[in-house]
């Protein structure tokens, strides 16, 4: 069941959602803008079985054939805007939209259609979308969902309210993961720190074996590295490259591990420190590394960081971090 009061965070934005609701003033386009796993979707779900509840606009009975469709992805008219390319081509929005959007709607009050991913549209997609957002159907209302709205033409838009999804306290996200998925004060904050705010990416890690298995390689790797060879340390960036597809993470992992090492250094405080089940091997390194080795090791992950993002050559970024949290 959908519902506001379930969310947590992002107050502003679920009070003006609520007040559209109330006062009809519902807008055609809303556009819902952050990093992923801060609750896009959630959000837009739960605006969407807002709108279509039989029980009446603004309610969510969470009973109705409305609200059971929206939650189990039936509704036939709520339309999920997908595409099997890396981008939501032009063909993507005149199959999924174009075509459909002229269409009386089913059985509900309102036709959806929710575009994932919509920074990814082309620009020609995007130009055929503009379209028919400048003259929107009756009862269509349109969710687009970014991670950089700031990318999307400035005519899109102009004619979509713009919600920007903030990260919410690590309190918040520690509180969620204790009294809803039954995990310990010290794997809450683990997680809650990790996560960045965000409690869909702290679920989503909790769960991935994949994500376990990656810490513990690159917390083996940064620990040794001072005892390892320059040759060795650039041999490294080929094998993080099976890492690729989730490089964000993986330099998060980096950049919090000698997080802890400096704080480790600084404070001496073992309950300072994110990575507990490691605290050994942080206050070792925190003894063996200087103040100004590891500031330069977090300086070296915030800058392959910010080369990655203006798409910097993948290896040769890698190499460079490496070479310089070691100090060749």
């Amino acid at each position: 069941m959908y519902r506001f009061e379930d969310i947590v965070g992002n107050k502003q934005i679920i009070k003006s959602m609520k007040n559209a609701l109330e006062s009809g003033k519902i807008s055609h386009a809303y556009i819902l803008n952050g990093a992923y796993g801060c609750g896009k979707m959630l959000l837009a779900e739960t605006f969407t079985t807002y709108l279509e509840c039989q029980e009446g606009v603004g309610k969510s009975c969470g009973s109705c054939s409305a609200c059971k469709t929206v939650e189990s992805h039936n509704n036939p008219d709520v339309f999920y805007v997908v595409s099997k390319n890396k981008t939501i081509g032009v063909d993507d929005i005149r199959e999924q939209v174009v075509k459909q959007v002229e269409v009386k709607q089913y059985k509900y009050r309102y036709k959806v259609f929710i575009i994932e991913d919509a920074d990814k549209m082309t620009v020609a997609a995007q130009n055929v979308l503009l379209k028919t957002l400048e003259e929107p159907p009756k009862n269509v209302i349109f969710l687009l969902l970014t991670q950089k709205a700031e990318i999307l033409l400035p005519t899109v838009l102009s004619r979509c309210v713009l919600f920007n999804i903030r990260p919410i306290k690590d309190e918040e996200v520690e509180n969620y993961l204790v009294n809803n998925l039954g995990k310990n004060l010290d794997e809450a904050y683990f997680f809650a720190k990790y996560s960045a705010g965000s409690i869909g990416k702290a679920k989503k890690l909790i769960k991935d074996e994949d994500f376990v298995d990656m810490r513990t390689y690159v917390i083996d790797k940064l620990y040794n590295i001072e005892n390892t060879g320059s040759a060795e340390v650039v041999e490294w960036a080929k094998d993080i490259e099976k890492y690729k597809e989730c490089i964000w993470d993986f330099l998060d992992i980096a950049y919090l591990w000698f997080r802890d090492v400096l704080v480790a250094k600084k404070t001496g405080d073992v309950h300072c420190i994110i990575q507990k089940d490691n605290e050994d091997k942080v206050f070792l390194q925190a003894k063996n590394m200087s103040f100004l080795q590891i500031n330069n090791s977090l300086d070296a992950i915030w800058q392959a960081k910010r080369q990655l993002e203006q798409n910097g050559n993948f290896r040769l970024t890698i190499e460079i971090m490496l070479i310089n949290i070691k100090g060749v």
